[in-house]
């Protein structure tokens, strides 16, 4: 790990990772989105930015919060400080706000395109999962959103699904667009009949 994430820092994360509401922003999802990283090491440009975006990008995370990625921002830069190399914090922020939007930002960095692309593509990687590793996801989902009236989230999550299958491409690189992209139109419509049918 980078030296300057100290063990104070880690321990933290995964202390607010462990916390009871939390049932998919989890230390373990956190651990998959690390483990990605290292599948595809060579492809990510700036590797320090790009860790430090998996790592605190839902490092504050309230269900009824709007506003959870710009306190994980504020706590990325208050937990790492000067320590960071020049201009890693404002990138890993730009890939923070990123997973936030679920856009590949505007600039004219491609470098930053690259890897907001690559990192939306493991934030999405679990739709293209098998049946059973989706359904568990979309009951975590549910259950973190466990405030809502089951007819409001219905309503809201089916809409959210459906702009996915809007999309051209749910998956931005070749290799997770190759992978995926089939079963996770196929798993994000027999969501949305579920919800449909509920």
């Amino acid at each position: 790990m980078m030296a300057f994430l100290t063990s104070e820092t880690l321990a933290d994360l995964r202390h607010r990772h462990a916390e009871p509401h939390r049932k998919l922003h989890t230390w373990d999802r956190v651990g998959e989105l690390l483990q990605f990283a290292e599948d595809v090491v060579n492809g990510i440009a700036e590797r320090p930015a790009f860790i430090l975006a998996i790592l605190f990008h839902k490092s504050v995370f309230t269900p009824r919060a709007t506003d959870s990625a710009t306190r994980s921002v504020e706590l990325m830069r208050a937990s790492i400080g000067a320590s960071a190399p020049p201009g890693t914090l404002d990138r890993a922020e730009a890939l923070i706000r990123a997973i936030d939007e679920r856009e590949v930002p505007e600039t004219d960095d491609p470098s930053l395109r690259g890897d907001a692309a690559l990192l939306l593509d493991f934030d999405n990687a679990v739709l293209g999962d098998d049946a059973r590793r989706f359904s568990e996801y979309e009951e975590a989902l549910r259950q973190e959103a466990a405030h809502l009236p089951a007819e409001r989230y219905r309503m809201a999550r089916s809409a959210a699904l459906q702009m996915l299958l809007w999309k051209n491409r749910i998956f931005h690189t070749d290799r997770f667009y190759l992978e995926r992209e089939k079963r996770a139109r196929r798993n994000i419509e027999g969501a949305i009949a579920h919800l449909e049918a509920a």
